[in-house]
C-alpha cells in the first residue's frame, strides 16, 4: 500500500509538471504572437500604408504645382517652382520610409524599385520641360514635355498606378497579420485548453491528497491553481489585445480615406489646369486626337482638399490605436513566469508527501 501511494504521488507530480510545461509553451506562443504582431503592425505595417498614401499625395501635389507654375508663366523665371521641389522631396522621403517599413515582401520591393526609376524619369522630363519652356519659341516643346511628365505619373502601369497596387498589397499584409492573431471562439478554446486541463489536474490532485491524507488543502498546490487561473485571465486579455488590432485597421482606413480626398482634389485641379493650358497653347487645329481625348477625360474638380490638420489628426489616431494595441502589461513575461512558479509550487506541494514514503518498507 505504501509503495503504491508513493508511485501514485510520483505519477501525479510527473503529470502536473508535464501539464505545466505544455500550458507554458502554448500560452507563451499565444500571448507572444499577439503582442509581436501588434508591435509589427504599429511600427511597420500601418506606417507603410500611410507612407504610400503620403507619397501618392506628394507626387500628385508636385505635379499640380508644376502645372500651375507653367500655366501662370512663372516657370520662365522659377521653373516648376519651390512648391514642386518641396513636394518632390516629401515624396522621396515617403518612398524611403515605405522601403523601410515594407510588409509586401519581394513583390513590394520590386514595385518600389520600378516606382523610383519612373519618378527619376518624371523629374528628368520636368527638367526638360523647364529648359524648353524658357527658350524663345520653345513653349510648345516644353508643354509637350510637361504633358509627357504628367503621363509618367498618371498613365497605365506608371507611378500612381503602381503605388496604388503597392498600397493594396500593404493593406493585404495588414489583413493577413490580423487574421493570424485573431482569437475567435475556436482558436481561443484551443489556447485555453492546456491551462484549463492543468487546473483540472491540480484540483484532482487536491482531491486525491485530501482522500488519502485527510488534509483539507495543500497550500502550494492551491497557489499553483491560483496562478493557473491567472494564466487563463492573461489569455483572455491577449484575446482583447487581438481585438484592438481591428481598431488599428479601421484607423488606418480612415487616415487613408482622408489622404484620398487630398489626392483627388490635387489631381483634379492639376488635370483641369493642364487641359486648359493645352487648349490655350495649341490653338487651331489643336494638338491632335490624343490631347483632345485627354481634355475630354479630364475629371471635373472635386471638393476642396482636407486641411493639413485633418490629415495629421488621422495619422495620430493610427499611432494612438497602435500604441493601445501594444500595451500588453508584460503578459509575454508574466504568463510563463506564473507557470514556472506554478511548477515549482507543484514540486514543493508534493515533495513532503513523497518524501514521507521514501524509506518506508
Amino acid at each position: 500500500m505504501t509503495l503504491r501511494t508513493r508511485q501514485a504521488l510520483v505519477r501525479i507530480r510527473a503529470v502536473l509538471l508535464a501539464g505545466t510545461v505544455l500550458a507554458m509553451v502554448t500560452s507563451f506562443l499565444a500571448v507572444n504572437g499577439v503582442v509581436r504582431t501588434a508591435e509589427q503592425i504599429s511600427s511597420a505595417t500601418s506606417r507603410a500604408i500611410l507612407e504610400v498614401a503620403a507619397a501618392r499625395d506628394a507626387l500628385v501635389s508636385a505635379d499640380a504645382a508644376a502645372i500651375a507654375s507653367f500655366a501662370s508663366g512663372e516657370a520662365k523665371l522659377a521653373g516648376p517652382g519651390q512648391e514642386y521641389e518641396n513636394r518632390m522631396a516629401a515624396a522621396s522621403q515617403s518612398l524611403a520610409r515605405v522601403a523601410e517599413f515594407n510588409q509586401a515582401g519581394d513583390a513590394g520591393t520590386g514595385t518600389l524599385q520600378t516606382v523610383e526609376g519612373l519618378v527619376a524619369s518624371y523629374s528628368g522630363a520636368m527638367g526638360q520641360a523647364d529648359a524648353h519652356f524658357r527658350q524663345p519659341g520653345g513653349e510648345l516643346v516644353g508643354l509637350a514635355d510637361l504633358w509627357y511628365a504628367s503621363l509618367l505619373l498618371h498613365g497605365p502601369d506608371n507611378v500612381l498606378a503602381l503605388l496604388g497596387k503597392l498600397q493594396k498589397d500593404e493593406r493585404a499584409a495588414l489583413d493577413t497579420q490580423i487574421s493570424g492573431t485573431r482569437m475567435s471562439a475556436g482558436p481561443l478554446i484551443l489556447w485555453l485548453l492546456p491551462p484549463i486541463v492543468l487546473l483540472a489536474l491540480l484540483v484532482s490532485a487536491q482531491v486525491f491528497l485530501r482522500q488519502r491524507f485527510r488534509r483539507r488543502l495543500n497550500l502550494p498546490l492551491l497557489g499553483a491553481t491560483v496562478l493557473g487561473l491567472g494564466v487563463v485571465a492573461g489569455l483572455l486579455v491577449a484575446s482583447a489585445l487581438a481585438g484592438r488590432l481591428d481598431t488599428v485597421r479601421s484607423s488606418v482606413d480612415e487616415a487613408v480615406a482622408v489622404r484620398e480626398k487630398s489626392i483627388e482634389a490635387a489631381d483634379a485641379g492639376g488635370h483641369a489646369r493642364l487641359a486648359t493650358l493645352l487648349h490655350q497653347r495649341c490653338g487651331p487645329p489643336g494638338c491632335g486626337s490624343t490631347v483632345d481625348d485627354f481634355r475630354r477625360q479630364t475629371p471635373i474638380a472635386s471638393a476642396a482638399a482636407p486641411a493639413q490638420n485633418a490629415i495629421t489628426s488621422a495619422a495620430r489616431a493610427v499611432t494612438s490605436a497602435g500604441t493601445a494595441a501594444t500595451e500588453s502589461g508584460g503578459l509575454p513575461v508574466l504568463v510563463p513566469a506564473a507557470l514556472i512558479i506554478a511548477g515549482a509550487l507543484t514540486v514543493a506541494g508534493l515533495y513532503r508527501r513523497i518524501d514521507e514514503y521514501r524509506y518506508r518498507p
